[in-house]
């Protein structure tokens, strides 16, 4: 939030895209509130999903945001609350130990080391919350969920650029049933340790996947983040059906495959206009339906 544009911008441009303004953001949740819209928990989406008879209120919608980004999270707050909305973080665990100077051990396959999480702490520090600020925040906007472990969204090194995302590529020298391993231990670690360090605030049983990289390669939307994979022909996706209830990614045609749910990618360029007709539009085509368009 406010990440190179002022705090009153209309719309928040380069050089963060990713970053909007407490305007833009106060302007966004304003017209949800005038236009009837109602938030839900992340528990009440996916008890919806598990049963369509699930009561939920007039026109409801989840907010979400990524990462655990202080300037977002904190600015975000009074934001949502006016609105009397709640909101889940999907954290990265990482990010959190780095904000406070923790980074991991390198992992080792075949022989060799590698450094896991490339620009731990600098890249931490001052940006992410650690977890002590994770905690301070208002019980009652936030509720926290998995987005990524200690490595799964640091951008790799290890295999150049070809496939840079280290839940969907195999690392150099891993086999098959090495790679599945440690794409399992890191998403369950990270679902502990959100535990561990915010008791009684994690909702289990979903997850945003980092980039959108689910391990599928087609990517319909032109805002779409590009698919690497390079791990076992269908393995994340099957994995991800099978353990969790909601599976978030950014391509509306995947919206009902296995457990993967659409999620609507708020950025900075985008206009009052822009977020209020894009909306409608997903809408009235399906994208966000429990069954998919």
């Amino acid at each position: 939030m406010n990440n190179g544009c002022s705090p009153s911008a209309a719309t928040c441009k380069e050089p963060d895209p990713e970053t909007v303004s407490t305007a833009q953001f106060t302007a966004e949740m304003s017209w949800l509130a005038r236009a009837g819209y109602h938030s839900v928990t992340l528990t009440q989406y996916l008890a919806w999903l598990a049963d369509p008879r699930t009561k939920l209120p007039a026109k409801p919608v989840l907010i979400t945001a990524d990462n655990g980004i202080g300037n977002f999270l904190q600015g975000a707050q009074p934001v949502l609350a006016e609105d009397h909305f709640t909101a889940t973080a999907f954290l990265v665990t990482g990010f959190a130990d780095g904000a406070a100077g923790a980074c991991a051990p390198h992992y080792t396959v075949a022989g060799r080391s590698y450094d896991v999480q490339p620009g731990c702490d600098k890249d931490n520090l001052g940006w992410d919350l650690t977890w002590a600020q994770l905690k301070a925040l208002n019980p009652q906007v936030w509720e926290f969920s998995l987005e990524a472990g200690l490595a799964g969204h640091y951008v790799q090194a290890y295999d150049g650029t070809r496939c840079p995302v280290y839940d969907a590529c195999v690392m150099p020298g891993e086999t098959t049933a090495q790679y599945e391993t440690r794409v399992a231990d890191e998403l369950a670690l990270g679902t502990g340790t959100l535990n561990r360090e915010l008791p009684g605030r994690v909702v289990a049983g979903a997850w945003v996947v980092p980039y959108s990289d689910a391990g599928y390669k087609r990517c319909a939307q032109s805002d779409c983040t590009p698919q690497p994979y390079t791990g076992p022909a269908g393995w994340l996706a099957n994995y991800a059906a099978a353990h969790f209830g909601a599976v978030f990614v950014e391509d509306a045609y995947r919206n009902g495959t296995g457990r993967e749910r659409f999620r609507f990618d708020v950025n900075g360029q985008d206009t009052l206009t822009y977020f209020t007709k894009t909306l409608a539009a997903f809408t009235a085509a399906g994208d966000f339906d429990r069954t998919g368009p």
